[in-house]
């Protein structure tokens, strides 16, 4: 059974608007709104830049590995860690 070619094209993109309507919690900043994941980002960078920073200040950054894989690892960490503490429902 073949499907209608304009189904594929107009119903697969309407399915998904319906499915994902409302995924992303809206915070109000100062009468604007922004995305949550957007506050979790920067949060995440602010939280892995002070234990990166204290990190170096105890000598353990040079047992960690190369910095390149590390940092970015620390702030995703941190980043989904602030997600998951905040808006897991």
């Amino acid at each position: 059974m073949r499907f209608m070619p304009g189904l594929r094209k107009i119903g697969l993109p309407a399915v998904f608007s319906v499915l994902l309507t409302a995924c992303d919690p809206m915070l109000s900043i100062e009468g604007s709104f922004w995305p949550a994941w957007i506050i979790c980002i920067l949060a995440g960078l602010m939280a892995s830049m002070v234990l990166m920073w204290q990190l170096v200040r105890h000598r353990l950054a040079p047992y960690l590995g190369p910095p390149l894989l590390i940092v970015p690892s620390l702030w995703a960490l941190c980043t989904f860690a602030i997600w998951l503490l905040f808006y897991s429902t």
